[in-house]
């Protein structure tokens, strides 16, 4: 009875079955994706099981093919598995079939690889890198991305023709990668590639007046010495604000909006202030009596690099099999052709 199990599990038609029905699953399943953009539109921007877990399992209905494809690829790679430790025990009498073998082999750790990288991995497109500031890679605690330095190559009034980006990756404070980012040419690391995707500015704080004196930049971080000596701390800025009835403020976009500062202020007689100050609205009462005056001029824009972060933990495992298939392949030829040469198969025209 195990025998019969165990021999099915390496029939050749077993494989054959599961291949043909997952390609048709594939292949009629994808007759669905241009009439629900919605809900497959994401799939690349997502890893493979995050997009099972956040989208497909609110659509069954229109995603349930891709399910059984799963399954059936799955069936495959243990099929291919049992074929293989199969020859592997009885590799005395079957080592001139290496390469079918191994090409076995190459198709079990693609695949799962595949299913480690689409469980474990993780995607984050389009993350905006200040220069010279820290962008925290949410799917990776404690690590960071920093862009040293950004220079775009244009070519007239279409795309650019490249983006390169001097680019440094953290763990907490210590730096353990330095590299290149190129349209053509991701930093890697351990699983992690970086590529880049666009550039441009965003608004960071405001130019202004105060006082009548020089023009000033409040931006989050900086300290203001007034005239008469007392002190204006820029805690937050948000480029696009809204205050609730209740008095929160909230966050809308990073688009310059409604722009908004949080302040603290402190007076050379001890009196303090600390609240919100929108610059499409007047100056707060409170700063107001205090003499402060202030008058916005322009935003103030920074550069930032946009940068698409994926890690795939199972990529080097991937990268073996398709070797041990490329191998696989080429020793099948040669056996093939070799056979052929000495009439080992002369039916075989």
């Amino acid at each position: 009875m195990l025998n019969r199990i165990w021999n099915f599990c390496c029939s050749l038609k077993l494989a054959i079955y599961l291949a043909s029905a997952t390609t048709l699953l594939l292949m009629g399943g994808s007759l669905l994706v241009p009439a629900n953009w919605r809900i497959f539109g994401g799939m690349d921007q997502l890893a493979l099981g995050d997009w099972f877990s956040q989208v497909a399992v609110h659509a069954p209905q229109k995603t349930w093919w891709l399910y059984l494809a799963a399954l059936t690829m799955l069936l495959f790679g243990i099929n291919t598995l049992c074929c293989f430790l199969d020859w592997l025990g009885n590799i005395r009498s079957r080592w001139r079939k290496s390469g079918e073998y191994l090409l076995h082999l190459g198709v079990v750790l693609v695949l799962i690889a595949y299913a480690w990288g689409s469980a474990a991995g993780w995607r984050n497109n389009g993350l905006r890198c200040q220069i010279g500031g820290l962008t925290p890679l949410p799917d990776w605690p404690g690590h960071y991305l920093r862009v040293d330095s950004f220079k775009p190559l244009l070519s007239g009034n279409g795309p650019p023709r490249d983006m390169i980006s001097q680019v440094s990756l953290l763990q907490g404070d210590e730096v353990v990668l330095r590299g290149t980012v190129q349209i053509n040419q991701p930093l890697r690391h351990k699983g992690l590639v970086v590529t880049p995707v666009s550039f441009g500015q965003q608004p960071v704080g405001f130019k202004v007046l105060i006082q009548g004196s020089q023009p000033t930049e409040l931006i989050p971080g900086r300290q203001i010495i007034l005239t008469d000596g007392s002190r204006l701390d820029v805690l937050r800025f948000l480029p696009d604000a809204r205050r609730q009835r209740n008095g929160e403020i909230f966050y809308r976009s990073d688009q310059l909006g409604n722009p908004a500062f949080e302040l603290s202020y402190q007076s050379t007689n001890g009196q303090s202030w600390r609240g919100w100050y929108f610059v499409r609205e007047r100056l707060p009462a409170d700063l107001a009596a205090q003499g402060v005056k202030l008058r916005p001029l322009s935003p103030v824009l920074q550069n930032y690099s946009a940068l698409t972060v994926n890690y795939d933990p199972g990529a080097s495992l991937a990268a073996v099999g398709s070797g041990l298939m490329t191998i696989g392949v080429l020793l099948a030829l040669f056996s093939f052709y070799r056979k052929r040469k000495t009439l080992d198969r002369p039916d075989i025209a």
